[in-house]
């Protein structure tokens, strides 16, 4: 990777800031002693330093898990706020959601930049499960009836799991259509009040609303074969 790439990502800066930085004298490799004096030059395993410290080697991809609150966009540009403003992070204009949640809905969201892994957890063919918690209006248990199908519009749509308690429906789909928990519990007779996601495949939403955490590896393989 090209130096100016590699202080980029590493530091969260603009590559035109990563040059200047070179520039200044300030970069070193290998050594506190071998200034960079090229930003087009390739870094491999040595260690590079700003200001005579070493910086953290740029992970390539990134998994970030947030506990969206109502109120924002799952999207990354949007005239509401969206889930990106949530996230202070020095890569963030390289993330994107893995699927969504309504504007209005809660919990578990993922974040990256890797391509092929949102495509292997929002896939059908893959059957990832969907957990929610939705606080209905009605007589929720109507609920069961979705764990026999229902047909909305050109889709039937088919509940894994349904648990009742009270008024809050726990229900696990394997797939993830626009809308699709509401539409389902319409089709019941049931409102939806609040809806929160609280698991996806193997991860379970495990820190407070409107924070964020980046995945581990063990997590990041964990989703992949799910």
């Amino acid at each position: 990777m090209r130096l100016d790439r590699y202080l980029s990502k590493a530091l969260g800066i603009s590559r035109r800031e990563a040059k200047r930085l070179v520039k200044s004298g300030r970069v070193k490799i290998g050594d506190k002693n071998k200034i960079a004096k090229d930003f087009s030059i390739k870094i491999d395993d040595e260690q590079v330093f700003v200001n005579d410290k070493p910086i953290e080697k740029p992970k390539e991809k990134i998994y970030i898990m947030l506990n969206k609150p109502a109120g924002f966009v799952s999207s990354t540009k949007d005239i509401n706020p969206t889930v990106l403003d949530l996230i202070d992070h020095p890569r963030v204009a390289e993330l994107f959601p893995v699927g969504r949640l309504d504007m209005d809905a809660k919990g578990l969201l993922i974040l990256t930049n890797d391509g092929q892994f949102a495509h292997r957890i929002i896939s059908p063919k893959y059957h990832v499960e969907r957990e929610y918690e939705v606080r209905v209006s009605g007589s929720a248990e109507n609920a069961l009836k979705l764990t026999e199908g229902v047909k909305v519009g050109q889709h039937f749509f088919k509940a894994k799991k349904v648990e009742i308690n009270r008024d809050v429906v726990r229900i696990v789909i394997c797939e993830g259509k626009h809308h699709q928990v509401k539409l389902m519990m319409k089709a019941v007779g049931l409102g939806v009040v609040e809806l929160k996601r609280v698991r996806i495949g193997p991860l379970t939403l495990d820190i407070d609303e409107g924070e964020w955490r980046e995945l581990t590896e063990s997590e990041v393989r964990r989703l992949m074969g799910a």
